[in-house]
């Protein structure tokens, strides 16, 4: 215990010192985010910001013809890719090249974490969004990003112990997924507030494993089921097959229909194919 207390300090210090920067997301991505959370977003908006971005619409155009999305034509522009898949789904791949890449780590098993972390995050913003439009959510692409962001903290985690790590501290890696698991939520709040995103968002960060939370809240709500169904799929850095998806407070608010769970479960799988 003495030695957990003591790691977390050291984070603590870290952070509060300077020593570690928090990311700073990238300006032309982050307005890219911002017109994408609107309730009416400008598209044309969204593809000249995209097409001001070399590295963004290379990532747009890689994601465009992966399995998940691949057609019988290639994607071979940003106007191309909104004509075949959409605005939705051209949405979801912007949100998916801006986030990729935030954060990185040295340390092989770290890398090899957020790695998993990454693949779990957009497990969850698929099925978020999956249940916003079976649920008629008015915003789906902010179910979406709520998916991808929802675990931030635990990617900056990854990175401070990274850095830490760096300087010859020696680190049992259980130790180090404990932490993650336990600190995560209050340092994903912390980081997107720092980057002044909308509030749902923070607080999804925050208490998406809140033992108590706002279950009016639905977006919340939808993540949490979302997340629960990646860790008994296995789907991320942390399996948990002990959790019941069937039987959950979450599908019970949801109201939602073992059949249901079951055409969810199929679609998490196949975001797989995604990352």
């Amino acid at each position: 215990m003495e030695k957990k207390r003591s790691l977390i300090d050291i984070i603590d210090e870290y952070v509060k010192s300077g020593k570690v920067k928090l990311p700073v997301m990238d300006q032309n991505s982050l307005l890219v985010q911002k017109e994408i959370s609107k309730n009416d977003p400008d598209m044309d908006k969204i593809i000249n910001l995209i097409k001001k971005d070399i590295s963004l619409t290379t990532e747009v155009l890689k994601i465009s013809n992966s399995p998940f999305y691949k057609g019988l034509e290639q994607v071979k522009t940003v106007q191309d890719a909104v004509i075949r898949l959409g605005m939705v789904e051209v949405t979801n791949i912007v949100l998916l090249a801006c986030q990729k890449n935030s954060f990185r780590a040295q340390d092989p098993i770290l890398q090899d974490w957020m790695n998993k972390m990454w693949i779990h995050s957009v497990g969850c913003a698929v099925g978020s969004q999956w249940l916003a439009r079976y649920y008629q959510y008015d915003n789906l692409n902010e179910a979406f990003l709520a998916g991808l962001l929802h675990d931030v903290g635990a990617f900056f985690l990854l990175s401070v112990l990274d850095q830490i790590k760096a300087k010859n501290a020696t680190m049992p890696h259980k130790l180090i997924e404990d932490i993650v698991i336990k600190m995560h939520t209050n340092y994903g709040n912390m980081l997107l507030t720092d980057w002044s995103l909308p509030e749902q968002y923070c607080t999804i960060a925050r208490d998406h494993h809140a033992a108590e939370f706002d279950t009016a809240n639905l977006l919340l709500v939808m993540l949490r089921f979302s997340d629960k169904v990646c860790q008994n799929l296995n789907i991320g850095m942390v399996e948990n097959k002990d959790v019941d998806i069937f039987a959950c407070e979450e599908a019970a608010i949801l109201d939602i229909s073992d059949i249901t769970i079951a055409q969810l479960q199929i679609k998490m799988e196949d975001s797989l194919r995604l990352s």
